[in-house]
């Protein structure tokens, strides 16, 4: 039977894999080159980082990752070695769409903004940027849509950054990349940044590195004229206390940590060890549906009722009170024990 090395945090790992061999399971960020010498197989998150350092001179065969990205793999490495990969695609996107539209009710009420009235500039998309769209359109707002990538291969109805950079609020919804024609890498830079309105929201939910963090303090800073929403941060764990202070909403990148989002991703690559091995899978999400929204006459109340999205906000920002939290360690124990949440359904 092969051995299974598994992040210990990924939901019902030792449940599922256990049907396919034996298992360990560590923590994910501390993962070593030591821990993989009995290992065939790898199943992390995205915060180990694959590469040679930490497999060279293993046995492991096959890598999976239970997350939507895979910027923390060197995947070149992988093929060079014959070892095979896969990730869950998509299994977070609703998650990572609820998260955006309650974090825009909260703003909505908060400003006192009808969303029927805003414009939204989503900038990707893919699994999540359109279910983004979904969402804001069953709300009543105007969508504009950019995505060089998909204009390329010959999507329609899309629009320049420029003209998303121009709404009331943007949304970020791409990959990370550094190189190719259309890389992501502080996608939003200072000057990009600096073609947003005072007044318009700024919501973050891809990966840090896809907005130019300094230059938005810089802004921050100097003017206060942004509402921003941040999940994922450069440098995590060991996030940027005073980027935190300035944020309407800020939160340990849990936008798309549903516990219906991890199970669909523990699934997913469960699914794909079994084609791997040859092996009939027998393992299934124990999840009931998702709970309807409740049906008052405000959408955007019953989307907070249904997700408590201040609570996530207040949690890190006790890192703003207790200087002697140490922001790296406390920041991934709030994604280790972050509480059940479950996907909301009722809208689009």
């Amino acid at each position: 039977m092969p051995m299974i090395t598994l992040d210990e945090n990924i939901p019902y790992a030792a449940q599922a894999f256990s049907t396919l061999g034996q298992t360990q399971l560590l923590a994910g960020r501390g993962m070593s080159n030591a821990d993989l010498q009995d290992t065939d197989i790898l199943v992390v998150r995205s915060v180990t980082k694959v590469n040679s350092q930490l497999l060279a001179g293993t046995p492991v065969r096959f890598v999976a990752s239970a997350t939507i990205g895979f910027d923390h793999v060197d995947l070149d490495y992988l093929r060079e070695q014959g070892i095979g990969f896969a990730r869950a695609p998509g299994c977070n996107a609703v998650s990572a769409a609820e998260y955006v539209l309650t974090a825009l009710c909260y703003w909505s009420l908060l400003r006192n903004k009808p969303l029927q009235e805003c414009s939204i500039g989503i900038i990707g998309h893919g699994n999540v940027g359109s279910r983004v769209r979904r969402l804001c359109e069953s709300m009543g707002m105007q969508c504009v849509v950019n995505d060089p990538p998909l204009q390329a291969q010959g999507g329609t109805g899309l629009f320049p950054l420029e003209a998303a950079l121009a709404c009331d609020i943007v949304t970020l919804h791409v990959p990370f990349t550094r190189t190719g024609e259309h890389h992501t890498y502080r996608l939003l830079d200072a000057r990009q940044l600096a073609r947003l309105r005072p007044g318009t929201l700024l919501l973050n939910t891809a990966r840090g590195g896809v907005v130019e963090e300094s230059a938005l303090l810089a802004r921050l800073q100097a003017h206060a004229d942004l509402d921003v929403v941040l999940d994922t941060w450069e440098n995590e764990p060991d996030i940027n206390r005073e980027m935190l202070q300035h944020t309407l909403l800020g939160t340990p990148h849990i936008a798309g940590y549903s516990l219906d989002g991890k199970i669909r991703g523990t699934e997913m690559v469960y699914q794909a060890c079994c084609q791997f091995l040859h092996t009939q899978a027998t393992w299934h999400s124990p999840l009931d549906p998702p709970t309807p929204l409740s049906n008052s006459q405000d959408k955007r109340r019953d989307v907070l009722n249904a997700y408590d999205i201040c609570a996530d906000d207040a949690r890190l920002k006790v890192l703003l009170a207790d200087k002697a939290l140490e922001t790296r360690i406390y920041f991934d124990q709030l994604r280790k024990h972050y509480p059940v949440r479950r996907e909301f359904s009722g809208l689009a």
